[in-house]
């Protein structure tokens, strides 16, 4: 006997419902050829608004009586649905046993947790909101329409105890001035404020970080951006865009793409921004190094030892030694050179001229030296470039020949990808971070970087940065410029 086509069944799972606990193991159920509504509901109205994600998890079984070998079996989607707002997708999740919510954290895991995005949370938000506060510094970009974050909330170690994904409906720009009390008087500053809309409302608490001057409190709830991952393959079916001939290896077709979840997509006028780069430069201003001593510094806040340069630092010049250690920049951090250890956490900020460290012992009352090239941040109009992605030159890994030669930690790169932005920025140190990796040399402009997900066909990867070469070192050598009038003669003499 042999095992014959109707013998070859899909059976159902226990849970043949959109409900946390559906699917499961394998059920005896049959589902029945040919029949209406034999594994989906039909669309309501609402549905159709709002949009809806139906899935159910089928088995392929055999119910055949003999014991002959099955050679193999496969399953195909041969069309999509007549209905142009319903896509239909085949997936599997190697699991016989998971559940919906399986399945789910599956479909939701093209996006992975990455660097801390460059805003913080303001205060705490609680659970319920459907918009958050947040804080971010005045050359910081703000976040997009359709951008997805992760929200993490830590306990007092800065442990994660808990993370929501949240993606980006609207946001409103704004600007405060606050006034914090730093080495015995009061210091008025200002941050970006940032009211973000969110798609769905926070699941629970996130303890966020109150206004200051150098950045987000430590061990209070972080703001994660996501990147893309192939988590899962989809299998579906489209039209042929041409008609195929025999013979033909290839075959073009409208897209490649279908729906997997309801989204919607509007648009936001962005009016009264800066034009220039989205990092402003800090170029030289001196040939010579200036060094500055501190001890007896008091702690903040949030433990860091705070040490005021009163100059802006140009990236990758800074060092530090004294009884704590020698120490050196490294891309807006500081890295451990020789002699003693006590670093814990630091961050250098170049254009205020400001370096907090938080040491593992009671070492913020040594004395240290800070060595640095003086500079000043330099406000002008980026430089920007594009790169147009085609099916010929897709790819993930670009490399290009920067001119002007950036200034240190300016560049930005930007693409998109499954349809949402993506950006890759340059620390100051020529290593570049964030949705992918690459590196950049100072000395030649060379720019070689790999994205962390294919860019869409139709649209450009964008380079912005600042220059330093646009400014001249003014040592008072040199005879200023006199200033003088031109009137225009028209009379006679």
């Amino acid at each position: 006997m042999t095992i014959t086509n109707d013998q070859i069944v899909l059976a159902e799972s226990q849970v043949m419902a959109d409900t946390e606990d559906g699917g499961g193991r394998m059920s005896g159920n049959v589902v029945e050829d040919g029949a209406v509504n034999n594994t989906m509901p039909d669309i309501s109205r609402l549905d159709r608004v709002y949009g809806r994600v139906n899935m159910r998890k089928l088995f392929l079984s055999v119910r055949s009586a003999n014991q002959d070998t099955l050679l193999g079996s496969h399953s195909i989607l041969l069309r999509q649905p007549l209905d142009p707002r319903v896509g239909v997708s085949l997936f599997k999740t190697g699991s016989h046993t998971d559940r919906r919510d399986d399945a789910q954290n599956k479909i939701e895991s093209y996006l992975t947790k990455a660097t801390e995005a460059r805003f913080w949370l303001w205060g705490n938000q609680l659970a319920g909101q459907r918009a958050i506060s947040c804080l971010q510094r005045l050359d910081a970009t703000p976040p997009e329409q359709g951008e997805t974050y992760c929200l993490v909330e830590v306990n007092s170690n800065g442990d994660p105890v808990g993370e929501q994904y949240v993606r980006v409906i609207d946001v409103e720009v704004g600007r405060e001035t606050f006034t914090e009390w730093v080495s015995n008087a009061y210091v008025d500053f200002e941050l970006q404020t940032l009211n973000i809309t969110i798609a769905s409302q926070l699941q629970i608490d996130f303890a966020g970080s109150d206004p200051r001057p150098t950045g987000k409190q430590a061990n209070k709830a972080k703001v994660l951006r996501t990147q893309i991952a192939d988590a899962a393959n989809y299998y579906g079916a489209q039209k042929l865009a041409v008609t195929a001939e025999v013979g033909d290896q290839t075959v073009t077709l409208d897209t490649v793409y279908n729906n997997l979840v309801p989204s919607a997509q509007s648009e936001n006028a962005l009016t009264d921004r800066q034009a220039g780069p989205g990092r402003i430069p800090v170029i030289p201003a001196s040939t010579s190094t200036m060094t500055v001593s501190a001890s007896g510094v008091s702690l903040d806040a949030d433990g860091y030892a705070v040490y005021y340069c009163g100059r802006a630092i140009v990236p990758g010049t800074l060092s530090i030694g004294g009884a704590n250690g020698d120490y050196r920049d490294a891309g807006g951090v500081l890295e451990h050179v020789s002699g003693s250890n006590y670093l814990d956490a630091s961050t250098v900020d170049y254009a205020e001229g400001v370096v907090r460290i938080r040491y593992t012992a009671s070492r913020h009352g040594s004395a240290i030296t800070l060595t640095f090239t003086p500079g000043a941040a330099f406000f002008q109009q980026a430089y920007t470039l594009a790169n147009e992605v085609n099916q010929q030159n897709r790819s993930l890994t670009w490399v290009h020949q920067l001119v002007p030669i950036p200034a240190r930690g300016t560049l930005v790169i930007e693409y998109r990808a499954l349809g949402r932005w993506a950006t890759i920025t340059d620390s100051g140190n020529g290593v570049l971070a964030g949705d992918g990796v690459g590196r950049i040399n100072f000395d030649t402009g060379t720019l070689e970087v790999t994205l962390a997900g294919l860019p869409d066909v139709g649209t450009s990867i964008i380079y912005s940065w600042g220059d330093a070469q646009s400014a001249e070192i003014e040592d008072g050598s040199t005879a200023s410029p006199q200033a003088y009038f031109k009137v225009p003669f028209t009379g006679t003499i």
